[in-house]
């Protein structure tokens, strides 16, 4: 898989969108790159803003007993897909 950035990470050896060639347009293909990309970006980006929004990691575990095994499983997948993600 490999590491996913935005354009700000160009030249550092991740995964980072296609710019476009000066005078020119970028082609259907980079294009549809770039839109498979930012996709997988936003949705990482959202899933941290949503921890933070949260304060799941500062205040702890607030809800009942029952409802742990199926957040716990939720945060185990995010976990993996992090972690894999980077290979």
């Amino acid at each position: 898989m490999g590491i996913n950035g935005d354009k700000g990470y160009q030249g550092t050896g991740i995964r980072t969108p296609y710019k476009k060639p000066p005078g020119r347009e970028l082609t259907d293909a980079r294009k549809a790159c770039n839109t498979a990309l930012n996709g997988i970006r936003a949705a990482v980006e959202r899933a941290i803003a949503h921890l933070k929004c949260w304060k799941v990691l500062k205040t702890g575990f607030r809800r009942s007993l029952e409802d742990f095994p199926a957040v716990l499983r939720s945060v185990t997948k995010l976990e993996v897909f992090r972690v894999y993600s980077l290979y």
